[in-house]
């Protein structure tokens, strides 16, 4: 299961996380970040474009490109 995060939600809404590290990195794609935050994807395009804009981290650095 190396380079996977579950994401487990009990009958009262609360959210459980199992992170899979790959090589001491967490990756995450933006609708299991919107999972994470419960917020829309579109909502969190809009944050990683900012963090990117404003330079806080470099987009080469942190993008992985996953085939579709």
């Amino acid at each position: 299961m190396e380079g996977e995060i579950l994401i487990y939600q009990n009958t009262e809404g609360n959210i459980t996380i199992d992170v899979r590290l790959e090589e001491e990195t967490v990756w995450l794609t933006q609708e299991q970040m919107a999972t994470l935050f419960g917020k829309a994807k579109s909502t969190i395009n809009e944050h990683i474009k900012n963090v990117f804009t404003e330079g806080e981290i470099d987009e080469k650095v942190v993008v992985r490109k996953f085939r579709i």
